[in-house]
């Protein structure tokens, strides 16, 4: 990135009208409005449609350093360095309630889940939970040896704080007592925030790092680094698969959570950023600065975010399949097994048992519906498998090639079934019947080495095949119609287009390229995986590819321009992916032994 688009400001909107830094930003529920609080003593209140400052609340000495939204949107809390907590009617601009009894600045303040009660952070070293109905003190927790800088309550009631002691503490309530401490920062923590449902905490430190805990056991799961300073604030996207982080270096961060990647850098602010909060129902992020602006971003960036990680295969998986429908995927792995899972919800839906050997690879049948559900496997046992999906029984086992099948291919009837093997055959099966009729013809590759891919054409007159060197085949006279010249990429996959103008390949050159339909000419190469490249798809549309690679990613391409868009990461080296032809969605699979889901 260069210095030019490095500064260049991707706010949607900047809200002015504080005459000082601005210290916090909070949204409504019904993400209508935003509050922000200013070393100016001032809250204002935002209409984030219309970018104008609705109404100011004054009544605070000092700063005001947090404001908080009631669950019901009709209060709003603020806290303030004067050593007041005040709660608001933001309608009529009120000031309802002023809590007194911290003995110094007051850092943050939250409503619990309920919105009955109150609690604050101060410079005093405590948190105090408070009657949010009478203004009335409940408790006075203690524990921290330093300011206490945030606090934050989970959906089910559990109060977390973050200190200038370097230490994150949890509290219950009940008991008023800290049940578990966590430690890992090396300096003082600034910002503390639960996922949306409370199984995991974020943290935002001075020592310029974001951590994500486990509040059950105490352990850091993830540390996200790279802002250049301080964090200051940290927010959950309404999922929980994204967390964004503001720092002193002017910048926020958007990070996935599953796979601790930065995905999005926010450039625009001139200052500090203060305070950051993720809208609970859309893609926009509220930012608070020193630069003494509020800023609104759509930090909708088309980067995948993880869905589902599917659990349950013993090794490595080697293919993915969608069903028509986009219901359901089909894997294969080294453990011998075939499973079908729940798109929606990562349920293992039935496993299919019966081959001797490795898995290379699998394919949902066309036309998928209950009733009608068939999948594909090639194995290493040199047999293909045809499989009712639902019962789980082999309803054909193809005998035919002499070593180990490598890939299947349904046509677009689903009557037809192409597999490619390390016997350097295509073999051609006709499906119709309840038995194997052995293969109806082969179609010898001449170059030695294994046909690692099949696919058949859109109107099932022409099958692709890749092994080395890629081929486009006439089945009904069983010659090969095209072949690229002096090509030396070593093409592993290869795919047509949805509408079979073009076809993507991927080799064992790390690249992956494009053609048109009649492998005469390379239109694109893909030069950004830095091992080999398994597999290929394309999105529905075609706009886009999908690689899959031995560097334990999968990118994701124009399919245009060759710019790479977005990366994917697993924690080994990534065998196979597919794009459902329904949706925006994408599967991959790993040697991690993982079949993961990504919305895009």
């Amino acid at each position: 990135m260069d210095d030019q688009d490095k500064n260049k400001d991707a706010s949607i909107e900047t809200l002015q009208g504080h005459t000082d830094s601005v210290l916090a930003v909070a949204w409504s529920d019904d993400n209508t409005r935003v509050a922000s609080g200013s070393d100016d003593n001032t809250i204002k209140l935002w209409d984030t449609q219309a970018a104008k400052c609705l109404s100011t609340l004054s009544g605070h000495a000092q700063s005001v350093m947090s404001v908080a939204w009631s669950p019901d949107k009709s209060r709003l809390a603020s806290a303030s360095s004067d050593h007041t907590v005040k709660i608001w009617n933001p309608d009529s601009q009120e000031c309802l309630l002023t809590l007194e009894g911290h003995a110094d600045a007051v850092t943050s303040v939250v409503w619990s889940p309920d919105g009955a009660r109150l609690a604050s952070a101060s410079f005093d070293r405590t948190i105090k939970v408070w009657n949010a109905a009478n203004g009335k003190l409940l408790m006075t927790l203690e524990g921290h040896t330093a300011e206490v800088r945030s606090v934050a309550w989970s959906a089910e009631g559990g109060l977390a704080s973050a200190s200038a002691d370097a230490i994150v503490k949890i509290w219950d309530t009940v008991l008023q007592d800290c049940i578990r401490t966590l430690k890992g920062h090396s300096k003082s923590v600034m910002a503390v925030a639960w996922s949306p449902d409370g199984t995991q905490l974020a943290s935002g430190s001075m020592d310029a790092s974001a951590k994500i805990w486990n509040p059950e056991t105490g352990e850091a799961t993830a540390t996200f680094t790279g802002h250049e300073k301080e964090v200051t604030s940290v927010s959950w996207s309404r999922n929980g698969s994204r967390l964004a982080s503001a720092s002193f270096d002017s910048t926020m961060k958007i990070w996935n959570v599953e796979t601790k990647a930065c995905v999005s850098t926010l450039n625009g602010h001139t200052d500090a950023v203060n305070s950051v909060a993720w809208c609970k129902s859309t893609t926009h992020v509220a930012s608070a600065s020193a630069d003494k602006e509020v800023k609104i971003w759509d930090v909708n960036t088309g980067e995948p975010v993880l869905a589902l990680t599917l659990k349950g295969h013993e090794s490595g998986v080697n293919s993915v399949s969608w069903s028509s429908d986009g219901k359901e995927i089909a894997s294969g792995s080294y453990d011998y097994t075939v499973r079908i899972w729940d798109a929606s919800t990562g349920e293992c839906v039935i496993t299919l048992r019966g081959h001797t050997d490795f898995i290379w690879g699998v394919a949902c049948a066309p036309y998928w519906k209950p009733g009608n559900k068939r999948v594909a496997s090639a194995s290493y046992d040199k047999t293909v498998r045809i499989w009712d999906a639902e019962t789980g029984q082999c309803l054909q086992i193809l005998q035919g090639h002499t070593k180990s099948v490598m890939t299947v291919a349904w046509d677009r009837g689903g009557k037809m079934l192409a597999s490619g093997s390390y016997d350097n055959t295509v073999r051609i099966w006709d499906t119709e019947t309840a038995e194997c009729l052995g293969s109806i013809f082969t179609l010898d590759h001449q170059e030695p080495g294994a046909v690692t891919s099949v696919a058949w054409s859109i109107d099932s007159k022409q099958i692709l095949s890749a092994n080395d060197t890629l081929k486009i085949w006439d089945p009904s006279t069983f010659e090969a119609k095209a072949k690229p010249q002096g090509d030396k990429s070593d093409p592993r996959w290869a795919r047509w287009s949805p509408d079979g103008t073009r076809i993507a390949s991927a080799g064992y050159d790390k690249n992956v390229r494009i053609w048109d339909s009649k492998l005469t000419q390379c239109l694109l190469s893909f030069e950004r995986h830095t091992d080999w490249v398994f597999c290929v798809d394309w999105c529905p549309d075609q706009t886009q590819v999908v690689s899959a690679s031995s560097d334990k990613t999968a990118r994701i391409w124009h399919a245009g321009s060759g710019k790479c868009l977005s990366t994917i990461k697993h924690d080994d080296q990534v065998i196979a992916v597919a794009w459902c032809q329904t949706s925006s969605r994408i599967v991959t699979g790993g040697e991690d032994r993982t079949v993961r889901v990504w919305n895009m």
